[in-house]
């Protein structure tokens, strides 16, 4: 147990050292002082505003590291995130400002609603792979590239709000938006977003599903081995389809936050490539839930603290640089973990096999 442990933290811990040594390496020769630029971010990053401000930035890229997290655990790698949530995202802005509904009736409607446009937005790739054997990676991101002119087609032709510079849905009230969660009245923009709640939410039921149920297990099963799980009766196609349905359901999250607890409309300012940084936090934490909220918070934090870096004549490229060696440090750790795992697992089973050989030779004699 306590390998297995190790294991499973050492590809995080060595993600982060060699994130560190490399943005340590790009200060030094670029004439910087690596040990100012620490003290700088640190100083500036555990400010209450930073760390509200962190935390809430840490939401979607926790939901889009769940998002991945629930394909990986099938052995798939959704690429679509970001179109997933930009459609999904688009439709419900739409959904939140015309409901005519109550804040407890409508907030509910808006989110299956944004599920249920994640889910088949990440249906075409899933339907590809099984029926067709097409990487998932290939049409996901083509899709991607699709949602970007389908949503921006849409809002300039159908759901755009007011005329002259408007570019944006109509204005989400108060019957529609995620109220705060808490306000710490602190100064500006230290309310804690009520998505927190939902990112828990969220949390608990992938562990439930993927952790505590037959489904997650049969996932893994037929991840790990096609062949045997096929044998055993389990249909690997629909667990594909299933999986990507999972994932993109999740997906079609991550926009809200900004959508119904920032601009209070669906305009040209909702972050893009969320994708990636939570597929880091996903490989960071080893798909688990708790892993990933810990791998989601230490990318936000370093993209909130790094962004003080200009004030001090320091590059503010340093946050980029980091979370790029994170995510490829991530994805090598995440393999070699793995492979290590495999190792420790055969090495247990011979271990057990001559063990019993040798007691069972002493009993014979």
């Amino acid at each position: 147990m306590t390998r297995r442990i190790l294991l499973t933290i050492a590809g995080p811990v060595v993600s982060v050292l060699l994130a560190l040594l490399v943005t340590t390496l790009f200060l030094t020769f670029g004439g910087y002082s690596a040990a100012s630029a620490y003290e700088v971010m640190w100083n500036y990053g555990i400010e209450p505003a930073s760390l509200v401000s962190a935390l809430n930035n840490a939401v979607p890229l926790y939901l889009a590291g769940i998002a991945a997290a629930f394909a990986l655990r099938m052995g798939l790698f959704n690429i679509g995130v970001d179109g997933q949530y930009r459609v999904a995202a688009l439709a419900g802005a739409v959904v939140a400002a015309n409901l005519p509904l109550p804040l407890y009736l409508r907030l509910p409607i808006t989110l299956l609603v944004c599920c249920l446009v994640g889910a088949l937005w990440a249906l075409v790739p899933a339907l590809l792979r099984v029926y067709r054997g097409v990487s998932e990676v290939i049409t996901s991101i083509l899709m991607n590239a699709i949602a970007t002119t389908v949503v921006a087609i849409l809002l300039a032709n159908v759901f755009r709000s007011g005329g002259g510079q408007n570019t944006g849905t109509a204005i989400i009230g108060a019957d529609g938006a995620m109220p705060a969660l808490v306000d710490l009245g602190i100064g500006n923009r230290t309310s804690i977003s009520g998505f927190l709640v939902l990112a828990i939410v969220v949390g608990i039921v992938f562990y439930l599903i993927q952790y505590r149920t037959t489904f997650g297990f049969t996932l893994q099963v037929a991840a790990k081995s096609p062949e045997a799980a096929e044998s055993a009766g389990i249909k690997v196609n629909r667990r594909i389809i299933w999986a990507m349905l999972g994932s993109g359901a999740i997906a079609g999250l991550v926009g809200l936050p900004h959508v119904l607890g920032v601009a209070f409309r669906f305009d040209g300012t909702l972050p893009t490539d969320l994708m990636f940084t939570g597929l880091a936090a996903a490989l960071l934490g080893r798909s688990h839930p708790i892993g990933v909220a810990v791998g989601a918070f230490v990318l936000a934090f370093v993209e909130r603290s790094s962004q003080v870096l200009g004030l001090v004549q320091l590059p503010t490229e340093v946050g980029s640089v980091f979370m790029a060696v994170i995510l490829l440090s991530s994805a090598i750790g995440y393999w070699f973990t793995d492979k290590a795992d495999r190792r420790l697992a055969l090495w247990n089973a011979i271990r057990g096999r001559r063990r019993a050989g040798a007691q069972t030779v002493e009993a014979s004699s």
